[in-house]
């Protein structure tokens, strides 16, 4: 006879501690697909007012295309909040949740880079600087968005995001990578995969990965990387030594939490998206 599961009654769900860590965001609907409702969960500092034009973080959660798991960077998001920035929270389309493939995910993260930029007065955002922050699948939909040759727009602002921040990146979804066969159009997985797009005038880009990460082997990555840079990109590479492919979240190892979330914050000031002054920052 197998063993009885007990279940802790005090041990919160899934969805309690979604609700939880999104609480207190403003919820805004990004796009609709027939009964489907898009949402982004935006983060404001204090002394944000509506006619601002704030620098914009938007997270992209993992999951390989399948999980629904919009609060994985509450804790990132509240930071760069309290550095001045608006950060939002991104639901898009999971094949758990909306039986789809990673082809619309792709297609959420552009429309809602571009609803940010086409939205920005209302927001009090500055249209000029979304940044876009992703982990795996994550990663990979922020990396498609800014590298697609293919991008939505409206004729005066498009979805490319004007910086990457990456973690345990999916960056080939060829026949030799990750998610292929999760794709209806094969050949779309090969010609969107970001490892078949590098190129010039790609926006700077951070990527962190994890020495132990068995879903993108590290080596790929960092060879990935150097690519960009020979194309004169922006690319900066910070592999951690005994991370796996979760070790940047806060629940899974402080130190990498930290690190890598100082590692972001000097990226951003670097890139004129953040301000540091002495002790403060302001964007």
């Amino acid at each position: 006879m197998e063993p009885e599961t007990i279940i802790d009654p005090t041990s919160p769900t899934p969805l309690m501690r979604d609700r939880e860590l999104l609480r207190g965001a403003v919820p805004h609907h990004y796009k609709s697909i027939r009964a489907t409702k898009l949402t982004g969960y935006f983060f404001y500092p204090d002394d944000h007012k509506d006619m601002d034009r704030r620098t914009v973080v938007v997270f992209f959660h993992s999951g390989l295309w399948d999980k629904q798991m919009v609060s994985q960077f509450a804790p990132q998001a509240l930071h760069f909040t309290s550095r001045g920035a608006v950060t939002v929270l991104a639901e898009y389309r999971v094949s758990s949740v909306h039986y789809t493939t990673p082809e619309e995910s792709i297609s959420d993260a552009q429309s809602l880079i571009l609803w940010l930029r086409e939205n920005h007065e209302f927001l009090g955002i500055d249209p000029h600087k979304v940044i876009a922050c992703g982990a795996g699948s994550g990663a990979h939909i922020a990396l498609c968005a800014a590298m697609h040759q293919e991008v939505e727009n409206d004729g005066l602002y498009d979805s490319r995001p004007d910086a990457l921040i990456l973690y345990s990146a999916i960056i080939d979804t060829g026949k030799n990578g990750v998610g292929y066969e999760l794709f209806e159009d094969k050949k779309y997985a090969v010609k969107s995969s970001p490892i078949k797009n590098i190129r010039k005038n790609l926006p700077p880009s951070i990527f962190y990965h994890g020495a132990a990460d068995q879903t993108t082997p590290i080596e790929q990555v960092e060879k990935f990387c150097k690519k960009l840079r020979a194309k004169k990109n922006t690319c900066l590479f910070c592999p951690f030594p005994r991370g796996t492919h979760s070790f940047f979240n806060f629940n899974v190892n402080q130190q990498n939490f930290i690190q890598s979330l100082d590692s972001a914050d000097g990226f951003l000031c670097d890139q004129g998206f953040l301000v540091q002054d002495g002790s403060s920052y302001m964007v």
